[in-house]
């Protein structure tokens, strides 16, 4: 019986650690929040992520509602805190805009994409 709880124990630990090492960088936050409607159009949008990124692979662009390209193309992840990427926009006006991301693992490689909007209110 003994041996039994070990080996079952020991899956357990064993697929916890590869459900870890398949991990993916995840959206966990950002401003303006997705689906937020805003007072003032931010200066730039900034996401926080689950894992550190690859800062050559990860992106942000941002488009208006006819698909125009709104950032300045300068995305980049933070010195500082390598879960943290932002991206300068132009001068927005009111509207509905679409953030694409694209985050790429620092640690294994794994890419995700995603999208959401957010509203500038007149």
């Amino acid at each position: 019986m003994r041996n039994i709880a070990t080996v079952v124990l020991a899956s357990i630990f064993s697929l916890a650690a590869a459900t870890a090492a398949f991990a993916h960088s995840e959206l966990q936050s950002s401003v303006p929040a997705a689906n937020a409607t805003v007072k003032d159009a931010p200066k730039t949008i900034e996401i926080d992520f689950s894992e550190e990124l690859n800062p050559k692979l990860s992106k942000i662009e941002v488009q208006d509602s006819m698909g125009m390209t709104m950032d300045k193309g300068d995305s980049h992840v933070s010195d500082s805190d390598a879960k943290h990427m932002s991206v300068d926009l132009q001068s927005l006006s009111a509207g509905t805009y679409k953030v694409l991301w694209t985050s790429v693992a620092a640690d294994d490689g794994h890419k995700l994409t995603g999208t959401y909007t957010f509203t500038v209110q007149p």
